[in-house]
């Protein structure tokens, strides 16, 4: 819109110069509107340039986005075919370690980190009833608490740095 109000201005100009010449206007005032003219002008011309240039910004951000959208599905794909072979291995452990389902679901979100009081509102259950299932989990695995069950399933996964 700004644009095309400096347009205006300046094909305004133009016409004001033109008729100013031909019922012959002193010179000041005609180099008066020469200078207005020049300025809304360059204005323009300043316009037009930010005005390239932010698009071409949106350009190069649009394709950055793309790829990263496209990374992103790469990366998920990729995750989710490991997180399913996880969580079957996962399931295995629980098995072995002959775990009831609701112990398993309780295992799971401790796993996850989630808290006793938020395990009991998920399960809409008591904090109490999660916490002896988690000590029951704790005794069966042979772990001696959440840090060492996530870690059972974490620590080889994620290896030490080198």
């Amino acid at each position: 819109m700004n644009l095309f109000i400096l347009f205006l201005f300046a094909l305004f100009f133009i016409l004001d110069i033109y008729t100013n010449l031909q019922e012959g206007v002193p010179v000041p005032h005609v180099w008066h509107e020469v200078v207005l003219f020049s300025l809304a002008f360059g204005a323009m011309t300043f316009q037009i340039r930010t005005i390239l240039k932010k698009n071409a910004r949106i350009l190069v951000l649009n394709k950055e986005l793309l790829h990263a959208k496209e990374s992103y599905q790469e990366w998920k794909n990729k995750s989710r075919a490991s997180a399913r072979e996880l969580r079957t291995m996962i399931d295995q452990q629980f098995s072995s370690w002959e775990l009831s389902i609701s112990e398993r679901d309780v295992a799971l979100l401790l796993i996850k980190g989630f808290s006793m009081k938020e395990i009991a509102e998920f399960r809409n259950t008591h904090e109490k009833t999660v916490r002896h299932q988690a000590t029951t989990i704790y005794r069966k695995s042979g772990l001696p608490g959440r840090q060492a069950l996530a870690a059972f399933f974490l620590e080889d996964i994620l290896g030490l740095p080198d």
